[in-house]
């Protein structure tokens, strides 16, 4: 267990997280699409930094370890309408680069299966 207590906000700043690091890096048109889809969300960007930041102190096993934690918490927690918006949301980050790479494409697939979609 990774420890960290995943809220709806939390949980979705991970997957986002789990999505847009596929590369290695977080691009800046990458960083505009989060604001812009947790702006839509009502969420703050403070949570997703401090979310961000605990993710950076962990090793990489435990990081795994809470991707997966989030992924159960969303199938679990959300309804079906909020499981689409998520994917909805992810989606749209993932397009933000016009080209979504193979990896990025394996992560939305295997969410999609995961949360229940």
């Amino acid at each position: 267990m990774s420890n960290y207590p995943l809220t709806d906000e939390t949980s979705i700043d991970v997957l986002i997280f789990w999505l847009e690091s596929t590369d290695g890096n977080i691009s800046f048109s990458e960083q505009d699409a989060v604001k812009r889809v947790l702006s839509n969300m009502n969420y703050t960007l403070e949570t997703y930094h401090k979310t961000l930041n605990q993710i950076a102190a962990m090793s990489t096993s435990h990081v795994e370890e809470l991707f997966e934690e989030a992924l159960v918490y969303v199938r679990s927690n959300f309804s079906d309408s909020n499981k689409k918006l998520t994917y909805s949301l992810l989606e749209t980050i993932a397009h933000c680069e016009k080209k979504i790479s193979k990896l990025q494409q394996e992560k939305l697939i295997k969410l999609k299966k995961e949360i229940g979609l």
